[in-house]
């Protein structure tokens, strides 16, 4: 729904209508008491409580089967309705008759704030203070003009103000008008800013809880991308060239050859880093130690047992977070799967060691080397960049076509 058709906000705290019909309930019963008992209203004439009560019992019955109704989830015309039926209702019978329904005014102006847009409610306050006073100022008018010819009512109705109103009725009128004036300015902004105060404090509210759902749905998408970083970058690879050795074995087998033995040492080796991946894996989730100097040897020791390729390391790292520990390690596991898998490298270097200002991861190979410049099939090397990016380090990568191939890593300390 676009922010054209809906309200301000949307849905309110469930108390509040439950708030505001005891209140209005408790509104009508004390105005129907009024009615029913003439001794507690004095302000009614005897000659004109027949048709007014009559107009007033109406009215009433008609705010009563409102109350019943809050239509917070309908549309917004429905809201306009439902409250311009309401306001309406009391301001005809403020203007028409002498009952002082002046509080349902009050208690309407606040249903408006949880209904209408900002703008309609402060609409709404200003035409409903003029209709209000325009209309008392024309009763008043009518009043004392009916009453300047009975003295008895007028000294039972204005006694504190006789003189005043006798002498200066306009000034009187003009002074009644301006007290009615203060009083509404003063209760109407009073009662706006509250309900429209907790109308932002509930929206803030629940806008707060939805982006706390936001951020736990980005978090738990976040760890998602971790796991399924980690399987690729740590069990994928190693189960591949596993799942090589093993087919290379099967053919060895099959023609009984002399280099079966060899492959199936590395394929009992692979296999062996499956299992330490996993464990180490573990170990990460339980925030256990996880040493790199001795962690990246063990991944060098696949190499090894090739004679055609020279490893040489030395890695003397100091203490590092968990989390860094193991963002640097799989890096490193991907960059010696894409020597495997790619360089035709005869010799590789390892070293890790640490600055006055950063930790430094260098692996270098002499191997065929590539064009960085030229895009790269796979996710390998932006994983890599991902990878040292949530570390807060900075990842240099430095090729050249027959050249080999250098990474470096560095981890501010």
């Amino acid at each position: 729904m676009s922010a054209r058709t809906t309200p301000q906000v949307s849905t309110i705290n469930p108390s509040i209508p439950k708030i505001l019909r005891y209140l209005e309930w408790a509104c009508l019963i004390m105005t129907i008491l009024l009615l029913l008992f003439p001794v507690l209203n004095k302000s009614l004439p005897d000659e004109t409580k027949g048709s007014e009560y009559l107009i007033s019992f109406c009215v009433l019955g008609v705010l009563a089967i409102l109350s019943f109704f809050f239509p917070i989830r309908r549309p917004m015309w429905q809201r306009r309705v439902y409250i311009f039926a309401e306001i309406s209702c009391v301001l005809l019978t403020i203007i028409f008759s002498h009952q002082r329904l002046s509080l349902f005014v009050f208690l309407y102006l606040a249903k408006s704030c949880f209904l209408l847009r900002r703008r309609e409610v402060i609409i709404t306050v200003v035409l409903v203070g003029i209709i209000f006073h325009v209309g008392l100022a024309w009763r008043l008018t009518n009043d004392l003009l009916t009453d300047l010819s009975k003295p008895a009512e007028l000294q039972a109705r204005f006694e504190k103000n006789l003189q005043t109103l006798q002498e200066t009725p306009h000034l009187f009128i003009a002074q009644f008008f301006f007290n009615e004036l203060v009083i509404y300015i003063f209760l109407s902004v009073l009662i706006t800013l509250l309900c429209l105060t907790l109308v932002a404090e509930y929206r803030s509210r629940q806008q707060a809880i939805a982006l706390t759902k936001e951020v736990e749905l980005l978090a738990a998408d976040l760890e998602r991308t971790r796991i399924a970083r980690d399987i690729h970058d740590s069990l994928g690879h190693t189960l591949t060239s596993l799942d090589v050795q093993l087919e290379l074995a099967q053919l060895l087998y099959e023609r009984n050859s002399n280099q079966l033995q060899p492959a199936l040492d590395t394929a009992k080796l692979l296999a062996s880093q499956s299992v330490q991946e996993v464990r180490r894996a573990v170990t990460t989730m339980r925030e256990e130690t996880f040493d790199l100097n001795t962690a990246l040897p063990q991944l060098l020791e696949s190499f090894t047992s090739n004679p055609s390729i020279t490893v040489k390391s030395k890695i003397d790292l100091p203490q590092l977070p968990l989390q860094t520990n193991h963002q640097l390690y799989c890096v490193v596991k991907e960059g010696l799967e894409n020597i495997r898998k790619h360089s035709q490298a005869q010799v590789i270097h390892l070293r890790g060691y640490a600055s006055a200002d950063a930790v430094i991861l260098e692996l270098k190979d002499d191997g065929i080397g590539f064009d960085i410049a030229k895009p790269t099939q796979g996710f390998g090397l932006r994983g890599m960049q991902e990878r040292v990016q949530l570390i807060g380090g900075s990842i240099q990568l430095d090729s050249t076509p027959g050249q080999g191939t250098c990474i470096q890593i560095r981890i501010p300390r």
